[in-house]
């Protein structure tokens, strides 16, 4: 294979350093945090397994790769890797609560725990292999989702389908010991595979959820394409025409965040979600929430005014119709409405039989979503900050300014919550006892030499009914 002199630019220095990227090299926090992203990834993945389209997916691969070694989470099945990481990526993505960082627009746990996991199953690879692989998995997906931006969401891309998919090259590229040469390949195939339409946002399509799928499934391909010899554009980040930043953004320089490297690690930044809505919805909930506690309530509202930044407003602040769970959890109207009413906006909130409830949707008409320019002023970082107005039936009139979410790194989920998150997310599919073991496997995660052990948690003790057609 040609060599790649690694100063040519961004994409050949993103593969040098996932390349080398090693488990002592990272900070000991920074691996305590990867724990809990696995721990919380894992979650969210097993409850997005017992979903319709995670039972879907899990159909889909067991047609196209039936006999494959990597486990399909929640399910008594396996499949080829790259299905694996297909299926297990949806599922992760499967019900909007999984991790996410927010100068990035990206929820990197699912496109790079299951293209890692799926890999190193089926490579027979440690503990902390796994760890170190999801470490360079998210720095490499993290920055290209920085530098890309709130532009390249504003076209209507999907940050988490697109950045993800050169993330989950990377981390799958550090995972199989590819050289440096190789990691800029696999870069390189999954960038040109980015993909990813916010469309299916508003309509409720099920594809908001593969698109995570799918950039796990393309960085497993691109890092097993370049192990054997197949090449990518070794500047398909950088370059000037047909790159990703010029074809997909408005061509930012990818350099500044080379530079950073081993210094700054984005991977701490990724914050954990506390509600099963969009993460631009949830600086509403705890503008509500706080306002709650003041006395507010569905009954005493007259009217809600809720300023948002431009890109917020994108994402959650356009008109609710009835159609599915994907769209009331992407919807910031359905959101106010249902934790007005219900108090919550977690896993029941959400669910078929809720998204036309009656007494929720009569709150909608008291709510009015508005962009707030001011808010536009903090770029990417402080996206989610919302200036909340209540004006209530007997004059009253309430304001509160959230500037970040609660579970954001600003306000973190302590380790007992996410530990509770978890034994809730995870009972859908697994029993009690397996669950306990599986908190207790991730933590312990640094003395496993073979992940068998923890992939076989991942399989409920009774059969599924993953085979079994689902038709709507």
């Amino acid at each position: 294979m040609k060599s790649i002199d690694p100063a040519r630019g961004a994409t050949a220095q993103f593969g040098e350093w996932a390349s080398s990227l090693r488990f002592e090299s990272i900070p000991k926090e920074v691996i305590d945090h990867t724990k809990l992203c696995l721990l919380d990834g894992l979650g969210c993945a097993l409850y997005g397994s017992t979903q319709p389209w995670g039972r879907i997916a899990v159909n889909a691969a067991i047609e196209l790769s039936s006999g494959g070694r990597a486990t399909l989470w929640g399910h008594n099945a396996t499949a080829g890797v790259g299905d694996a990481a297909l299926v297990n990526g949806t599922a992760t993505h499967g019900f909007e609560i999984d991790d996410i960082h927010v100068r990035s627009l990206m929820h990197p746990g699912a496109v790079t725990i299951p293209a890692a996991l799926a890999l190193a199953e089926t490579r027979g690879r440690s503990g902390r292999q796994l760890l170190t692989a999801i470490v360079a998995g998210y720095e490499i997906g993290l920055r290209t989702g920085i530098c890309a931006g709130i532009p390249h969401c504003m076209r209507g891309f999907h940050p988490t389908g697109t950045a993800g998919s050169p993330g989950a090259a990377a981390a799958a590229a550090n995972l199989l010991e590819l050289t440096p040469e190789q990691s800029t390949h696999a870069i390189a195939i999954a960038a040109t595979q980015a993909a990813g339409l916010y469309s299916a946002v508003r309509t409720g399509a099920m594809t908001k959820r593969m698109h995570a799928g799918r950039a796990a499934q393309s960085g497993v391909i691109a890092a097993i394409m370049a192990e054997r010899g197949f090449t990518g554009s070794p500047d398909a980040l950088e370059a000037s025409y047909g790159g990703f930043m010029s074809t997909l953004s408005e061509g930012q320089d990818l350099m500044p965040f080379v530079a950073s490297l081993g210094k700054e690690w984005e991977t701490a930044q990724t914050g954990f979600k506390a509600y099963a809505a969009c993460a631009s919805a949830h600086t509403i909930i705890d503008a509500l929430d706080a306002m709650m506690k003041r006395g507010l309530t569905r009954d005493n509202l007259e009217h809600l005014t809720i300023g948002m930044s431009k890109i917020g407003v994108n994402n959650v602040g356009w008109e609710y119709r009835p159609t599915s769970v994907v769209g009331a959890q992407m919807n910031g109207y359905f959101t106010a409405a249902v934790k007005l009413h219900d108090g919550e906006a977690f896993i029941d909130q959400y669910s078929e039989e809720r998204i036309a409830d009656g007494a929720v949707l009569g709150l909608i008409p008291k709510i009015e979503i508005r962009h707030d320019p001011e808010l536009d002023a903090g770029g990417a970082a402080m996206r989610h900050a919302v200036k909340a107005h209540a004006r209530l039936l007997d004059g009253r009139t309430w304001e509160q300014y959230v500037e970040q979410r609660r579970g954001s790194p600003h306000h973190p989920l302590s380790r007992t919550e996410l530990e509770t998150k978890f034994r809730r997310t995870a009972a859908s599919a697994l029993e009690r006892s397996a669950v306990e073991r599986l908190l207790s496997a991730v933590f312990d995660l640094d003395s496993h030499n073979d992940l068998r052990t923890l992939t076989a948690l991942l399989k409920p003790a009774a059969p599924t009914l993953a085979t079994d057609t689902i038709r709507h």
